[in-house]
């Protein structure tokens, strides 16, 4: 049409029209409309408009849809509603007047307006109260709930893990009992089987209670300040094991391997002991450790004490197989050095025609007839590089020939005390080697292995298969290729490969690369990699790693212990440590949560078994407390708070054992606690309570564990606290009956009862005495009289021995049922006004005990009237005045109680005094 645009994109280049202008131009749609068409001309204005849309709006509003409708009524009538009914009750009810007064309320009636004002904005301030109220109440308990799920949260984490230990050390001794194969291990468990695990786990106890007099000895020598040989005590221990022969082998040469890595020497039977946290200073230093010269002199003693481990292991290998082929090894009369390798030579590489292999014949040892090269290579690999010069000399013509140089430089890298040549011999010997070694295969692996080994060459290339058939070949050769001195002097040399720096760290992360699968494929060897990263001083991951073997756990505890005792195990940050696991890793270095470790050994083991031996290794964190901030007090904070756990964990009957007896006279004996305070850095009275005794006893506070927290308060001497939780005790208890025996039972003067386990009553009367005769008075001790007062009247009304009851509340003068108390309305008033200075503990059970009152006078009144003889009208009008006064009482405190129980208290007073107004 025309007037209308032809797109929209062309209406949007139009100017904006006006109301006027869109009149005008709808007039023109129908100019092209003859006169005499049969249209109506549209004459309606915009109101018109407006007007006839909503009308038209209303009306399809209320027509709605018909269809659905019906629909909907049928629906409901199957239901039994009568829809129609229902709408038209909706339609006719009218809520404006909702929140108008019943009474009306007359526009000059301002006296009305201003009271139905004042109760609409009480009843808003009750309204807004309530759901403050409320809310409070659930956002308190939210937080409630919150506090209490993480801690219990983290304990069922803690419980969870330690049975899947268990389960998992179940596991493993089924294997190790029954000896199957890993294709078998899912068979189900034979009667045998059973009974082989029980035995397992018997045995398993017994380890523990052996290290437990190791763990004795070593705080013994801690508190008198001496040393001890630790490892070698363990050592003996473990050797009087009675287990698998092969697996008690393997635990001593781990044992073995940990003593020659911190140097715990024997001479002449008698072990030397290294002093404690003797490598403290630089181990847990991670920067001195790492980058000055006594990091580097401890990771060479290191190194020096792995070779030596090796070695002396590798020649009591030698001898057992000269042993099993004494006729093949022809050792002779005399067992030195030399001809203890020649014979071990004789059994491994001759053949069984006598001959040597080819490339090892040429030349001989001129003294054993064996192949030279070979010769020096075991001596050396024994340990004996002395009687190995001595070799070299005595062959020195042979060896002229074609190693000229040999025997000096030999003699150089021997008498070195780090085996590693000085640098101008070094350039030189390289030249050696590569001239012999480094464009063709050795023919003789043994000479090729004793150059490359003094020069320390070639430190990423791998040995001939000969030399390296077992594991430990192949650590002993790598730990000859270490040198943390020339690595901290010299940077690596780019153009000469040959001299690349081979750390102690470089080996570690090579044998981590490894990993367990490949030095221990089938996984029955958990020891053997154990060892393997003990040997490289990875001692933090070699501790996780045995943990997670469960039957090797308890051995893992004590290696960790161990290394702490010697300062050679890091210790994680609490903010740094793990959820689950032990090892934590920051910055390439590794860190063990030893505190979680010992709270789930001691928990799983000593918790309720032996608490001296759980305190014994519990002060084992304290020995870290040299470590620098904030680990060292992290970790007394934590040996602190495991104290706390096993006094909380601990029944009453326990605190005597953990914090002695304590008499009036302040004659104390000492319990575990304080014996062992200077290992637990418990050295004073003062510490004890800050630390551990007061936090365990807000603990208990906070899980309403009140008698254990009034007795540890009480072992505190907070006399006042003691009284504020007893009293609070005393207060929510008041009404439940106790045993009237509770305060009949003697109390036994000047003694604490801190091993108390009876009724809070007991308890109370006990200390109540004991500060009673050490002179203590309080107004709190006055509360407790009070409410034990009130208690026992409770007690006696439930008991139905209702005169002793009233006459109890009667000498109490708490309330109104006196002579005195009761003669007029000042003294009532007087009374009720002293009732609110009362102490919260009494007053917040005010509904109870004048509920109690009022139904005591209705049941001695009900018997006395139903037994009644004319002589007894004093006594009714003497309960008749007590339920008077006591009635006006309540009514002064009307705001304390309740609706229901006011209705009470008048129902009962209307009783007692019916029959005498009657």
């Amino acid at each position: 049409m025309e007037g209308l645009p032809t797109s929209l994109g062309a209406s949007s280049t139009l100017p904006s029209m006006s109301l006027s202008d869109i009149l005008q131009q709808s007039r023109k749609l129908t100019n092209q409309l003859g006169r005499d068409s049969d249209l109506p001309a549209i004459q309606l204005g915009i109101d018109q408009i407006e007007s006839q849309s909503r009308k038209l709006v209303s009306k399809s509003v209320r027509s709605g849809n018909p269809s659905a409708d019906a629909r909907a009524h049928y629906l409901l009538a199957s239901g039994g509603i009568d829809a129609t009914q229902l709408s038209n009750a909706i339609q006719q009810t009218n809520i404006a007047n909702t929140f108008e007064p019943l009474q009306p309320v007359f526009d000059t009636d301002m006296e009305g307006f201003l009271r139905h004002e004042h109760e609409q904005v009480i009843l808003s301030m009750i309204e807004e109260g309530r759901r403050d109220a409320q809310d409070d109440f659930q956002q308190g308990l939210s937080r409630s709930l919150h506090s209490d799920w993480q801690s219990r949260k983290q304990r069922i984490l803690e419980e969870l893990g330690q049975h899947r230990t268990s389960d998992e050390a179940n596991i493993s001794l089924r294997r190790s009992t029954l000896g199957m194969s890993a294709s078998m291990t899912d068979a189900p468990m034979t009667p045998a089987a059973s009974r082989g695990t029980s035995d397992a786990s018997v045995m398993q106890h017994s380890r523990t209670i052996r290290y437990d007099t190791v763990m004795a000895r070593l705080n013994r020598a801690r508190l008198d300040g001496t040393t001890m040989p630790l490892i070698h005590a363990l050592m003996e221990t473990v050797e009087s094991f009675t287990q698998d022969p092969a697996r008690k082998r393997a635990l001593l040469d781990a044992w073995v391997a940990l003593k020659h890595m911190v140097h715990e020497s024997q001479a002449d039977a008698i072990p030397t002991p290294v002093r404690a946290r003797e490598y403290a200073p630089v181990y847990m230093d991670v920067d001195a450790f790492q980058c000055t010269p006594a990091g580097t002199a401890l990771r060479e003693k290191w190194v020096r004490g792995a070779r030596a481990f090796l070695e002396a292991q590798f020649a009591e290998y030698v001898e057992q197989v000269i042993a099993s082929n004494p006729l093949k090894a022809q050792r002779g009369g005399v067992p030195s050095a030399r001809a203890t390798a020649a014979a071990f030579l004789r059994v491994q590489l001759r053949t069984a025609e006598g001959a040597w292999p080819t490339g090892l014949s040429r030349p001989l040892d001129a003294h054993t007839h064996v192949p030279l090269w070979a010769l020096v290579y075991h001596l050396v690999r024994m340990g004996h590089t002395s009687e190995a010069l001595t070799c070299v000399q005595d062959n020195e013509d042979a060896l002229q020939v074609s190693d000229s140089s040999f025997l000096a430089f030999f003699k150089a890298w021997a008498d070195d005390a780090q085996r590693q040549l000085p640098r101008s011999m070094r350039d030189h010997w390289m030249g050696e080697y590569v001239t012999r070694f480094r464009n063709m295969a050795p023919e003789d692996p043994y000479r090729y292995a004793l150059y490359r080994l003094m020069g320390r060459f070639d430190v990423t290339k791998k040995f001939p298969a000969p030399l390296v058939m077992s594991t430990e070949n192949w650590l002993w050769l790598q730990l000859c290729l270490v040198s943390e001195s020339a690595a901290a002097a010299e940077p690596a040399d780019v153009q000469a490969p040959t001299l690349q720096t081979y750390t102690l760290h470089d080996l570690a992360n090579k044998l981590e690369k490894y990993g367990e699968a490949h030095f221990d494929p089938k996984g029955h060897r958990p020891l053997h990699y154990f060892q393997l990263l003990v040997l490289v001083g990875r001692f933090e991951n070699a501790i996780a790693f045995l943990h997670s073997r469960a039957a090797y756990q308890v051995d893992a505890i004590h290696f960790a212990i161990a290394l702490t005792y010697y300062g050679l195990l890091r210790v994680s940050r609490a903010s740094q440590a793990p959820s689950f696991d032990y090892l934590t890793t920051i910055d390439h270095v590794a860190y063990l949560d030893l505190a979680k470790m010992l709270r789930r050994f001691i928990g799983s083991t000593f918790a309720q078994a032996s608490r001296r031996d759980a305190l014994a290794y519990m002060s084992v964190l304290c020995l870290n407390a040299d470590c620098a901030p904030p680990i060292g007090a992290e970790q007394v904070e934590r040996c602190h708070e495991l104290v706390q756990a096993l006094l909380l964990e601990s029944p009453a009957s326990a605190y005597a054992e953990l914090l002695g007896d304590i008499k009036s006279d302040d004659i104390r004996a000492p319990g575990l606690i304080e014996q062992q305070g200077p290992l637990l850095h418990l050295t004073d009275r003062a510490t004890l309570l800050h630390d551990v005794l007061l936090p365990a006893a807000e603990q208990c506070v906070r899980e309403q564990r009140m008698t254990d927290a009034i007795l540890l308060y009480n072992y505190a001497q907070e006399r006042d606290t003691v009284m504020s939780v007893l009293n609070r005790e005393l207060s929510t208890t008041l009404m439940e009956p106790a045993d009237l025996s509770d305060w009949s039972l003697p109390v036994e003067e000047g003694m604490v009862p801190l091993t108390s386990s009876a009724h809070i009553v007991t308890l109370a009367r006990a200390v109540l005495a004991n500060y009673e005769q050490q002179g203590h008075t309080s107004a709190q001790m006055q509360v407790c009289h009070t409410l034990l007062d009130l208690k026992r009247a409770a007690s006696l009304y439930r008991a139905e021995q209702l005169p002793a009851a009233l006459q109890v509340l009667e000498t109490l003068r708490l309330l109104p049922l006196d002579a005195e108390s009761r003669k007029d309305v000042m003294s009532i008033t007087r009374k009720a006004e002293e009732f609110k200075a009362y102490d919260d503990t009494i007053t917040k059970n005010f509904s109870d005990i004048v509920l109690m009152a009022m139904n005591l006078l209705y049941k001695l009144h009900q018997t006395l009237k139903d037994s009644m003889d004319r002589t007894n009208s004093t006594v009714l009008f003497e309960y008749q005045s007590q339920a008077r006064a006591l009635m006006m009482w309540a009514g002064m405190l009307r705001f304390r109680m309740s609706n229901e129980t006011y209705c009470q208290l008048t129902r009962l007073d209307v009783y007692v005094r019916g029959y005498t107004q009657g």
